[in-house]
């Protein structure tokens, strides 16, 4: 499993099924993209496969924010 296929899983379901099919592959990959910049700390212990609870719980609340600021742009 990928590190983006990890951090997606944490992402609100609701979320995945109001993306269109079309750009979804667009937005996980920008989205993972931000993460590993903004944040890379926390995406490095994802690729190294070093995720505690705390670790878990910091991503989800990062990718859902994303994703929740940028449906709110797009009126999805």
């Amino acid at each position: 499993m990928t590190v983006n296929e990890k951090i997606i899983e944490l992402v609100n379901p609701e979320y995945m099924k109001r993306l269109p099919f079309f750009i979804k592959k667009h937005a996980i990959a920008k989205a993972c993209e931000l993460i590993a910049g903004e944040f890379p700390d926390i995406y490095a212990e994802f690729e190294k496969n070093e995720i505690n609870d705390d670790t878990k719980a910091q991503m989800s609340k990062i990718v859902n924010d994303i994703f929740e600021e940028r449906m709110k742009k797009h009126n999805l």
